[in-house]
């Protein structure tokens, strides 16, 4: 399949124009409780030729193309990306955290891996996580069968949150990283559930065992009594000179 998906970004590539700077799995896949019948999202940071940015009115700085139920890409702009990273834009730093690359120009990433650091902010990854979390967990019974997939949406962003208070810097992409620094009696059950996940579908509905509804609530709870204090964000220079010297070089 990671073939199949580069071949595809390949072909992207070419009728676009663009230059796909990095493109890697997002999602469940990635995450690490993926099912059989998970789709395959693929995230991209890109650049286009030069021109591009040479116009008086803003260009369209997003990319999505959706071949089918299994398979989309969605893509930001290098600018748009850069900016994000500015904010500590949680979203972006998972995708430099993914186990999943299908391609990637490696200076840029390098680069960009290099900088991340200095941009990510505990009190934005917290608030984002919180918010996913919390979302979630409001449209869902823990007392009743719930979908798996539901659920794990609701465990990893607690353990994301927890992990940028708690250990500082950018959380890991992966459940299973997320819950090294976790020490947790139902450490085996939530095993049990991410094995379970990959042989059913995305439909299939479980009923949670009381320790791990209390552990949902408990949890919860926990990351809800979180903070972080607000810090500036780090200058712009850098990701300006990341913009222009990437430019130069994919587009001479």
């Amino acid at each position: 399949m990671k073939q199949t998906i580069q071949e595809k970004l390949t072909h992207i590539a070419h009728t676009e124009p663009l230059h796909f700077l990095l493109a890697v799995e997002s999602g469940s896949r990635a995450w690490g409780f993926a099912s059989p019948d998970s789709d395959y999202d693929v995230r991209a940071i890109y650049i286009r030729p030069q021109q591009y940015y040479l116009q008086i009115d803003e260009a369209k700085d997003t990319f999505e193309f959706i071949e089918n139920q299994w398979f989309d890409v969605g893509g930001w702009d290098i600018r748009k990306a850069l900016r994000l990273l500015r904010k500590s834009n949680a979203t972006l730093l998972e995708w430099l955290r993914s186990p999943m690359v299908y391609t990637q120009d490696d200076d840029f990433t390098s680069r960009l891996n290099a900088l991340a650091p200095q941009y990510a902010q505990a009190a934005a990854l917290l608030h984002h996580y919180r918010g996913i979390a919390g979302n979630a967990l409001r449209n869902m019974d823990l007392a009743q069968p719930v979908k798996l997939k539901k659920w794990f949406y609701v465990l990893r962003p607690l353990l994301a949150a927890r992990w940028a208070v708690k250990q500082g810097g950018i959380p890991p992409m992966t459940l299973a990283e997320l819950m090294s620094e976790w020490q947790t009696d139902c450490a085996a059950q939530i095993a049990d559930l991410v094995a379970i996940k990959a042989e059913q579908d995305e439909s299939y509905l479980h009923t949670l065992s009381p320790e791990l509804q209390r552990l949902t609530v408990d949890l919860y709870n926990e990351v809800s009594e979180l903070s972080a204090p607000a810090t500036q964000a780090a200058d712009s220079a850098p990701l300006n000179e990341l913009f222009r010297e990437t430019l130069a070089a994919v587009y001479p």
